[in-house]
């Protein structure tokens, strides 16, 4: 709202001109050596673990191949079957998904999504040090700063399976923008809202959930900049009113068909997505690390394995050195405005981080997290405290009321919270170079502090267990664009028919889904059957018994769903599915490539003469 005094850390020094390049370079040179687990089998490897990974993959190959056979790229129609799935309502990313079809239809949706992972964190990396290179006069401060927020420990959680989170390049890019159109004004605010219009159409066709985290701490920072200038007020809003008028109607006219297609389009859900005040920050996670950091001690096992949520949000590991240093530079350096700037945002999303009532050692505790501010209430003269109680206070709260927000998982906050930690820390090494004693000490403290984060190696992968029949002319068995059950049935806790599927080329059609669509059955599962429910009794090896109702039962989804072949590949208890299905189908199948294989087109036997089943016209 005015130029900002200390020049130390907002005005760069000249840059050699290769530099921007070489950086992109070094950052994916960095991404392939974490993910080389995945690299050195990048067909048959997925970067990640769990359920996820394979779902991305197939939103991949779902993108392809609607781009290619001039389908709506966001609704599906090969899934779900009949009803499809409203991708704006899932985590589809459709505009990476197009930019890397190319790719996704010469090498595979398996090859894609290790890639697409690999340029997440690079790329987010190499815009944080672009951005982060205006506020320091040494190179490699800005290099440092990049690396924290690039490969931090929440990137490295999402990295297991959420690139629609980790394609965090779009953030710093907003800052680039705001810091213009309220500190250095270099351009006209019609250009810079435009930008901001670019910026948030991509965002939102990334991550709808991202962008809604990157407006709430927009609003926050120039929030806590007009506590700190009000007299500088009037005059800024004469600049920001036209700048955000010009982003809204550029925002409004690259974004009006999907958001128009999620909310008034087929198959929209209902509620909330996730448990609220569930997938948050517990308080010992930012000193206790996880999982994925490479100095994880075992000791300290019990401690973590009790954090809500699940390995993927438990993002919010700084350690005690680095937290300890960032705290120590924003004490030591807090005449600057730009550290106050970044400290005071950076710990708003720390605390926001944590949900509405605090978590420690996985204990979910009564106290609300707006209390953890109240200490700085006796640094009021220095500290803006009260910004930081109402920040929190009623932002926490926001997010558990206001609808869409209360879809915001509180813990993927800390993403764009390493962004000002990055900052910080940029910022620390940018002073120490510029000493003449003590430098080579200072760095190493630094450098103690990262070494903790390092992301563990090998990262987890997991190899893709699909059968030649997919990958092969043997699909063509199966009629294309025809309706195929396929064993594991895909629901919310299996997603792998959805990889074979994408990596048949989309084939065929198939009931079930690992994906929110009206009416399922779960948050991510499609609406109830006893395909459904025989399904998932039958991977948790439960027993079914087989009963006349049951048979029909089956028999009419396969009717229902126009099913013309059925397939069973590798899952647990595999004979007792292939022996349920014999039963229901009455025959013994065909055995090809890899999978059980039945044709319903080629006639009704004498115990399934009552499906009415008859041959394809």
């Amino acid at each position: 709202m005015r130029q900002l005094p200390g020049g130390r850390l907002l005005e760069a020094a000249p840059r050699p001109r290769l530099l921007a390049p070489a950086g992109l370079v070094v950052y994916l040179a960095l991404a392939a050596l974490v993910f080389a687990s995945s690299w050195t089998h990048p067909f048959s490897r997925l970067i990640g673990q769990g359920m996820d990974p394979p779902l991305m993959a197939w939103f991949l190959g779902w993108s392809a191949f609607a781009i290619t056979h001039h389908l709506d790229p966001l609704l599906s129609t090969v899934a779900n079957v009949p009803d499809g799935m409203n991708l704006m309502w899932n985590t589809a990313y459709p505009l990476p998904a197009a930019l890397l079809a190319p790719i996704t239809l010469t090498l595979g949706s398996a090859f894609a999504y290790n890639l697409m992972c690999t340029l997440a964190v690079a790329l987010s990396a190499w815009t944080a040090f672009l951005v982060i290179g205006r506020y320091v006069r040494h190179w490699p401060a800005a290099a440092v700063g990049g690396l924290l927020y690039g490969f931090s420990p929440a990137m490295m959680a999402q990295s297991l399976g959420h690139p629609f989170l980790t394609l965090g390049f779009v953030a710093p890019l907003v800052l680039l923008v705001f810091d213009d159109l309220l500190i250095r004004r270099r351009y006209p605010p019609v250009l810079m809202g435009a930008a901001l219009g670019l910026l948030g159409a991509a965002q939102l066709l990334i991550s709808e959930e991202q962008l809604a985290a990157i407006a709430l701490i927009s609003l926050l920072g120039m929030l806590l900049l007009a506590t700190a200038n009000r007299h500088a007020v009037p005059a800024t809003l004469t600049r920001l009113l036209p700048a955000f008028a010009v982003a809204i109607g550029v925002f409004g006219v690259l974004v009006a068909v999907p958001a128009l297609f999620q909310f008034f389009g087929p198959q929209r859900p209902t509620g909330l997505f996730q448990q609220p005040n569930e997938y948050v920050s517990d308080l010992l996670n930012f000193v206790v690390p996880t999982p994925v950091q490479q100095i994880a001690p075992g000791w300290l096992a019990g401690v973590r394995q009790n954090f809500h949520g699940n390995v993927s949000e438990w993002g919010a590991y700084l350690g005690l050195p680095l937290l300890g240093l960032l705290v120590w530079w924003a004490i030591r350096d807090w005449s600057s405005p730009l550290v106050r700037f970044a400290s005071v945002l950076g710990l708003t999303l720390a605390l926001l981080s944590m949900g509405f009532t605090l978590h420690v050692a996985g204990v979910r505790t009564l106290i609300p997290v707006g209390l953890l501010a109240l200490p700085f209430v006796a640094l009021r003269r220095s500290f803006p405290a009260a910004y930081l109680l109402a920040a929190v206070a009623l932002t926490s709260l926001g997010v558990i009321v206001l609808p869409m927000l209360n879809n915001l998982l509180p813990s993927r906050l800390m993403t764009l919270g390493f962004l000002f930690a990055a900052i910080l820390l940029a910022g620390y090494v940018d002073a120490t170079l510029s000493l003449a004693s003590h430098r080579i000490i200072k760095l190493g403290v630094a450098g103690v502090a990262m070494l903790f984060l390092i992301p563990v190696l090998p990262f987890p992968s997991e190899e893709v267990t699909t059968p030649v029949f997919f990958t092969t002319a043997s699909v063509q068995t199966v009629p294309a664009s025809s309706t195929a059950l396929v064993l594991p049935f895909p629901h919310g806790g299996d997603s792998t028919a959805m990889l074979w599927q994408a990596q048949s080329g989309m084939r065929f059609r198939m009931p079930g889904s690992y994906g929110i669509v009206a009416g399922g059955a779960d948050r991510a599962d499609p609406p109830w059957s006893a395909t459904l429910r025989t399904a998932v009794a039958l991977e948790d090896g439960m027993p079914v018994t087989v009963t006349p109702e049951l048979l029909a039962a089956l028999r009419a989804d396969l009717m229902r769903w126009g099913v013309t072949t059925v397939l069973i590949g590798p899952m647990p208890h595999r004979d007792q599915a292939t022996a349920l299905y014999q039963t229901v189908l009455g025959r013994a199948p065909e055995r090809i490539a890899g999978v059980e294989l039945w044709r319903l087109d080629q006639g009704p036997t004498e115990a399934s003469s009552d499906l009415g089943f008859r041959s394809s016209p």
